[in-house]
């Protein structure tokens, strides 16, 4: 497996004749971000302290325009008959996510609303650790689209973003720099969570769509009935 990755890396290098630009590709990725190309400099022959800052700064590249953007678009494709309802699961997903953040602080916080500065530092702090976690689906483009349902001031949510996503890179290029050349590994297991996550996303996309089918076949019976 090492070697088909290390292959990739060469073909990669190949194509775009540039470490920097391919660093910056595979940071830009959703689910992968630092966590993908931190790994993939080092192999390169990046200096770790390049590697770590160029990754982390070009992760972050996507975080505003997903922040003033995502709403607007998921609103726009709410609205055609094609997206609808992947614009809808897409929503519920995020939704979720940014509830469970909000449940958190508003635990930590008593009498939530009258101490609304006290909620929103759980909440940014919520958000941080979210993004600090090198997991797929903990980072920057989560992060980002998850802070647009947490109702968070933008410099709040993009502050814990880059503080977050600094700490995540901090962990991957330490596990890489332990592991050497067997960093591989760090993407084997990325692509594997990647994969799960993906399945996990379409089954469950695809028991909703059941669902709401026989919500409607019942209520027409019962329409029908009456």
């Amino acid at each position: 497996m090492g070697e088909i990755i290390e292959k990739i890396i060469v073909g990669l290098q190949q194509a775009l004749k540039n470490d920097y630009l391919v660093t910056f590709i595979i940071s830009m990725i959703p689910a992968i971000e630092v966590r993908g190309s931190i790994p993939v400099a080092l192999q390169m022959g990046m200096k770790p302290v390049t590697a770590y800052f160029f990754s982390c700064v070009s992760s972050l590249v996507v975080a505003p325009i997903l922040m003033f953007s995502f709403q607007p678009l998921l609103n726009a494709l709410k609205r055609t008959k094609v997206f609808k309802k992947i614009a809808r699961s897409f929503e519920d997903m995020y939704k979720d996510k940014a509830e469970k953040i909000s449940q958190k602080a508003e635990i930590k916080v008593e009498e939530a609303k009258k101490n609304q500065k006290k909620l929103e530092f759980y909440k940014t702090l919520g958000l941080f650790v979210f993004v600090a976690i090198p997991l797929p689906m903990t980072g920057v483009w989560t992060g980002s689209i998850v802070s647009v349902f947490l109702n968070l001031d933008w410099k709040k949510s993009l502050l814990a973003l880059v503080l977050g996503n600094f700490v995540a890179g901090a962990i991957i290029i330490t596990a890489s720099l332990l592991l050497g050349e067997k960093s591989y590994i760090i993407i084997m297991v990325l692509l594997v969570f990647v994969l799960i996550s993906i399945i996990a996303a379409i089954v469950s996309f695809y028991m909703k769509s059941r669902k709401n089918k026989k919500s409607v076949v019942y209520t027409d019976k019962d329409t029908k009935g009456q």
